[in-house]
């Protein structure tokens, strides 16, 4: 069987997400203990719904994290569920594999932006990410103020507005190399 594009694309998303979910659930540990429906409903809102982990893809994730001691769950048999909360090798995992992630993106963006602009699809994508400042200091700053933590949403919201319209021309500038590649075939 052969799949379609958006199949294709919507289960590369789906692996991304699935890869993410352990980092998601050390994010949300970081806010302190926190038993496994809990984490699921933090993550979703931590991550603004674009994670939103099931309970067949949390608890094997946690079970893993917790073999590799960073995390730990203890059964509280008054609640009667499990809680867990990050060790202090999991606040160094989490925090070396948020670093790691921003060189990734970092690198990923640079290349694709490379390529879009050779291509001719997009012109002036070179523009610097101004979220990952703003990311850092809501994911790693754990000492950052409130009004810290506003402004970086704030820079980060403004970041997003921008990308909105840069991710409009790129539509623009699609659909024209669609006209002409369609014009070009009916000639």
């Amino acid at each position: 069987m052969i799949l379609k594009s958006e199949e294709i694309a919507s289960l590369w998303s789906r692996q991304m997400q699935k890869g993410y979910l352990k980092l998601a659930a050390l994010f949300a540990l970081t806010r302190g203990p926190l038993h496994g429906y809990k984490m699921m409903k933090l993550i979703k809102e931590l991550t603004l719904g674009v994670i939103t982990p099931t309970t067949g893809g949390l608890y094997p994730a946690l079970k893993e994290l917790e073999k590799e001691g960073i995390i730990k769950g203890e059964w509280r048999a008054k609640e009667r569920k499990k809680v867990y909360e990050i060790t202090d090798k999991g606040k160094e995992v989490f925090k070396k594999a948020v670093e790691k992630h921003f060189e990734l993106v970092s690198f990923t963006r640079n290349w694709i932006s490379k390529e879009l602009a050779e291509l001719k699809i997009v012109e002036g994508v070179d523009q610097p990410l101004e979220v990952m400042p703003a990311i850092r200091v809501l994911l790693l700053n754990e000492e950052a103020s409130i009004e810290e933590k506003i402004e970086a949403l704030e820079k980060l919201k403004a970041e997003f507005q921008r990308l909105v319209i840069l991710f409009n021309e790129m539509t623009s500038h699609i659909d024209d190399r669609i006209k002409e590649l369609k014009s070009g075939v009916q000639k």
